[in-house]
């Protein structure tokens, strides 16, 4: 206590007093378990002076004080049996509902299975199935809710802004069953508040059991908070299930709150992406194997560059016109790695890498390197490529090799004990490009043509690569940039490095996020960024014209050797017996499930427990090093999405019930059928020969 209360203490009553001291223990209370379990917070309010937002009578009558309001705890309370009331008859504004239009079209979730690529796909059949049987079971509008619906009272998760006087958080607890309960701060202040009279031990302790979480977040950055909302949401529960999660707003009227949940809004759909799915990874399985066989050289590491090696990295970026000439200057000086289309602008331009870098799986890779400049330069000029990469591929450069992704199941399949170094290469090549720069040990890289962001009233890539130089006048090039134009045509905005702002897509913005995730692993190296592009943290910014590089011919030639030596044949490990216990793990997945379903489904809101316990299955820390858990995580995320959607829309619970059980079916089928891929693979390991398709 201050000694101003120090002083008053000898004036209360007994009463005052016992009631002051139980607030102030209350307080140190929730302080303490604040520390322990969210120190980010703790350490806000330390560094905070904020008074006792009270004042306590002689006969123990209380004014609280909140911002420009004051009251007792009748009127506080009144204000939360209020905003219970908004929430509780705003069913359908208080949900989120991020776009599911496959509900209607089951083609926007299972057209991949037409591109020619995949092997031998399942996963598309029990996508749709699961789609096709919710329509066939409640095709009128009438027999679905308009927004997600868990069941009388069941909200698998809360979003709460705002903590305040905290009435409303302990009612919510009582009359709702909750299984995550996220409280969103943006005043520190009103959190201040609550400490006196809620008992977070308690409400917190009431989550500690059967899968559930409580959590709490502050900060004055919205643009941080937000960022801190949607991790937390992935942390604790399968990212689908902010589907339907109910939003509580205990401060309408703040500007602050509206900010924070316009900024988690327009991000959500992050948490619906990067899953990856089974027949992409069967594909990558696939080109592992046949790379294998043939005997690749694989990226080591352990070679060293001289230390005034340059290394630029060359994006298809529209500032890679401006930056040619400051290439051309440099040229003998600097190791420039080419990554993607930039090849084609390179090609167009005369001026040839050290080394290309590629990382897509599909065949698709092959098909865009398919036109004479680029093809010239290639049989010039080594590759640099992800191990599960496409193997005619490889037959386009006279001194191909390759390196291991990292977060990759087909990589893991060729190391299963990690003994090989990992790169990091999505979303885009300049990602990899960057990665394999940094591992090699260069030490000053230049990013040239990175742009990751584009002018309004500019082009979105280099005029010199395929998108614009003419050379995409037909077939599968003509597509790809006729996609690629329409992925540009509404670009969001995001910092720039020479300017406020500049537009950007998903995929760019993701990119540059995993960049600063490279670049900041390696704190002793330099990352020049000259473009005209989106703001790159923890690189330099530097305009073209200020660009000098004193490395000399002699490094170049150094580095070159040094970053071929990085790379060895006959260091993988034996692929037939790691796919044979790749399906004894599955074996045992398909038998873990097949008991989880099993269990009681009597309400619908089992059904989404049902989905969380699987949730948790695939993510525990003792399956983290099991290869069987990346290869069919993602497409059981996407499955589970669709169910979950499904489950909550079907107005009829013993409809919903019926449809849940089928649903879980259909997964253990999917595993079922994907199996029969896997032991394909397995003798195309065996005997480098792939069964015929009947025989599996």
């Amino acid at each position: 206590m201050t000694e101003a209360e120090n002083t008053a203490q000898t004036e209360w009553t007994p009463l005052q007093e016992a009631y002051i001291r139980k607030l102030y223990a209350t307080y140190q209370a929730n302080l303490y378990f604040l520390r322990e379990n969210f120190p980010a917070v703790f350490d806000t309010l330390m560094a905070t002076q904020l008074p006792a937002p009270f004042e306590v009578s002689p006969d123990a009558g209380i004014t609280i004080f909140s911002g420009k309001h004051a009251g007792g705890v009748r009127d506080f309370t009144d204000l939360g049996r209020v905003l219970l009331r908004e929430f509780e008859l705003a069913t359908d504004g208080t949900r989120i509902w991020v776009e599911a239009g496959y509900l209607e079209n089951p083609a926007e979730i299972t057209d991949y299975a037409t591109n020619p690529d995949f092997f031998r796909p399942v996963e598309q059949v029990y996508r749709g199935e699961i789609v096709r049987r919710f329509q066939a079971r409640c095709p009128l509008p009438e027999q679905r809710h308009r927004r997600p619906v868990f069941g009388d009272h069941v909200q698998p998760v809360v979003i709460v802004f705002g903590s305040g006087f905290g009435w409303h958080l302990e009612r919510l607890v009582d009359e709702y069953e909750i299984f995550h309960l996220f409280i969103v701060d943006t005043d520190v202040e009103r959190l201040n508040m609550s400490l006196y009279f809620v008992d977070y031990i308690a409400l917190h302790q009431r989550f500690e059991r059967n899968g559930r979480s409580f959590s709490i977040a502050l900060h004055d950055d919205n643009e941080l908070l937000a960022a801190s909302v949607l991790a937390t949401i992935q942390k604790h529960a399968a990212p689908y299930m902010v589907q339907g999660a109910a939003l509580f707003f205990h401060d309408y009227d703040s500007e602050r709150v509206h900010d924070l949940w316009e900024r988690i809004s327009a991000d959500m759909g992050k948490l619906f992406r990067g899953w990856g799915f089974f027949d992409d990874e069967m594909l990558g399985l696939r080109h592992a194997v046949e790379n294998a066989l043939a005997r690749r050289p694989v990226f080591v590491g352990g070679a060293s560059v001289p230390d005034d090696a340059v290394a630029v990295v060359v994006g298809a970026g529209p500032s890679l016109d401006t930056l040619l000439p400051v290439l051309r200057a440099y040229r003998d000086r600097v190791v420039v790695f080419s990554c993607g289309t930039a090849i084609s602008a390179l090609a167009n331009a005369g001026v040839d890498p050290d080394f290309h870098v590629e990382i897509e799986r599909t065949a698709a890779t092959y098909r865009i390197l398919d036109t004479p400049r680029t093809r010239a330069v290639l049989a010039r000029t080594p590759l640099l490529t992800s191990a599960i990469m496409c193997p005619a591929v490889f037959d386009l450069s006279p001194n191909p090799a390759m390196f291991l992704k990292d977060i990759d199941f087909g990589s893991n399949m060729l190391d299963f004990d990690r003994r090989l170094p990992r790169v990091r290469t999505n979303p885009t090549c300049t990602n990899g490009g960057l990665d394999l720069a940094l591992q090699m040990g260069f030490r000053k890289v230049y990013l040239f043509g990175v742009d990751l962001g584009f002018h309004p009233d500019g082009v979105h890539h280099s005029r010199n690569s395929i998108y614009y130089n003419g050379e995409a006048k037909e077939g599968y090039l003509a597509g790809v940039v006729a996609g690629t134009h329409w992925m540009h045509s509404n670009g969001k905005p995001v910092p720039g490095n020479f300017c406020e702002t500049v537009l950007s897509t998903d995929q760019l913005t993701y990119s540059r996020d995993i960049l600063q995730v490279s670049i900041a692993a390696h704190p002793d190296a330099v990352v020049y960024n000259p473009n005209d592009g989106a703001r790159i943290a923890w690189t330099e910014r530097i305009r073209p014209e200020e660009i000098h590089i004193d490395a000399t011919p002699e490094s170049r030639q150094l580095s070159i050797a040094a970053v071929s030596r990085a790379f060895m044949r006959g260091v993988l490990d034996d692929m037939p017996g790691n796919i044979a216990n790749l399906l004894a793990q599955l074996d045992a997945v398909i038998e873990d499930l097949s008991e989880l379903f099993a269990r009681p489904i009597t309400r619908k809101a089992d059904l989404f427990v049902r989905l969380a316990d699987m949730h948790t299955y695939f993510f525990l820390p003792r399956h983290q090093e099991s290869q069987v858990f990346p290869l069919v995580r993602g497409s059981m995320q996407h499955m589970g999405r669709f169910a979950n959607d499904c489950f909550s829309l079907i107005k009829d619970e013993a409809a919903a019930i019926e449809y849940g059980r089928e649903v879980f079916d259909l997964l253990l089928d999917f595993l079922k059928a994907g199996r029969e891929n896997i032991l394909a693979l397995h003798t195309l390991a065996s005997t480098g020969k792939l069964p015929d398709k009947q025989e599996v």
